[in-house]
């Protein structure tokens, strides 16, 4: 006969995810608790200011990507009016240059009115060549910035969403239904991320511990049947 202690079969240890100071105890040991149930509450503050810091430098980023938009789109409207100003210069000088050559066919004008018309014209048709590839180029440009600017913010909102569910941390809760076997901390104190402040055990299977003499230790093997009595 000997005495042992009834053990739950299965315990979890308790650590906060992230570190701080014990802010509120909320569970005392010994407590019935449910999964998800806060048991104590930490306190960060060099946290809540890297929050405070990150969510600026989103806001900060989010206005310079709407105001590089709006820029980029006055640029856009004032290349499109330039092409529909050269357009309306490629007509006329194309009207002057086509009336000039009948005069010239009849020797109504001097073959030098004639060559500037064509050249005046030409080169209207040049610049028009030459601001469509701009407008397509600006394009182009306008779009890849935009698209590494969007990504860029993308990347900043999800690490704040990964920020704010590090603040969430401090809230200690129980990883399991079960019972609280031991909490190890006290008001005001601090404790590191991963550090063991108590036990959960779970209360659907129980074991009995119990120390054998070594005069026994020969007829003790894994299987063998006990029985025990329970004191009430």
């Amino acid at each position: 006969r000997v005495t042992g202690r009834v053990q739950p079969k299965t315990y979890i240890q308790l650590s906060p995810l992230e570190g701080g100071i014990v802010e509120q105890i909320l569970i005392e040991e010994g407590s019935i608790i449910k999964k998800g149930d806060v048991i104590l509450k930490l306190s960060n503050p060099q946290l809540a200011l890297q929050i405070l810091e990150s969510e600026a430098s989103l806001a900060e980023k989010e206005n310079f990507l709407r105001n590089t938009i709006v820029t980029m789109e006055q640029q856009k409207l004032d290349l499109e009016k330039s092409n529909l100003n050269l357009n309306l210069e490629v007509q006329r000088n194309k009207r002057k240059y086509e009336q000039n050559k009948r005069l010239f066919n009849e020797n109504l004008i001097s073959e030098e009115e004639y060559i500037q018309a064509k050249e005046n014209y030409e080169l209207s048709e040049q610049n028009k060549v030459l601001v469509l590839a701009r407008q397509k180029q600006d394009s182009i440009y306008r779009r890849i910035q935009i698209e590494n600017m969007e990504e860029s913010l993308e990347s900043m909102r999800q690490s704040m969403v990964l920020i704010r569910q590090r603040k969430e941390n401090l809230n200690v809760k129980a990883p399991i239904d079960g019972q609280l076997g031991s909490l190890d901390v006290v008001l005001g104190q601090s404790i590191n991320s991963g550090t063991n402040i108590g036990q959960i055990n779970q209360l659907s299977e129980y074991k009995i511990e119990a120390s054998i003499d070594e005069h026994y230790i020969d007829k003790v093997f894994k299987g063998l049947k006990a029985t025990f009595t329970r004191q009430s």
